[in-house]
């Protein structure tokens, strides 16, 4: 099931996707914001630096549920459908040189935290038990 959902994903990305840039692994996961002070810096640094745009706090908030995709170039956040798919908008772009894989717990619920840049702000990705073997997929693919 997960390389359906990863593939159509990578078909409604294809588009998108700048000139050479090559989809790794793409997967559903809940994008916990970090604390309010560490929040800002995030946004400031990391999201949309590619395209010139800042995402707003409430924009992050209002989507917790977000389809997150790895390319070579980038980390994509993008809208997640009703069925757990990659929906149309991009809610956000981290430059993939700048995201840096912080930590991962491998469980129940699985937890893979992320770092942007130098100033260790960065997301909490969260995936329940059935996406355990795509939190791993995104952690193995940030590893390398």
């Amino acid at each position: 099931m997960r390389e359906i959902v990863q593939t159509r994903a990578f078909e409604t990305l294809a588009a998108r996707l700048q000139q050479g840039e090559t989809p790794i692994v793409g997967t559903r996961a809940l994008v916990g914001k970090l604390t309010v002070g560490r929040l800002t810096p995030v946004l400031r640094e990391g999201f949309l630096l590619g395209t010139g745009g800042i995402v707003a706090a409430d924009l992050i908030a209002q989507h917790r549920k977000q389809f997150v995709v790895l390319t070579d170039l980038r980390l994509l956040f993008l809208t997640q459908t009703f069925m757990g798919g990659a929906g149309d908008e991009i809610l956000g772009a981290v430059p993939r040189e700048t995201v840096t894989l912080a930590e991962v717990k491998l469980g129940f619920v699985s937890l893979v935290r992320l770092a942007f840049g130098t100033g260790g702000d960065g997301v909490s990705l969260t995936f329940p038990r059935v996406d355990k073997a795509n939190a791993r997929a995104l952690a193995d693919a940030l590893a390398t």
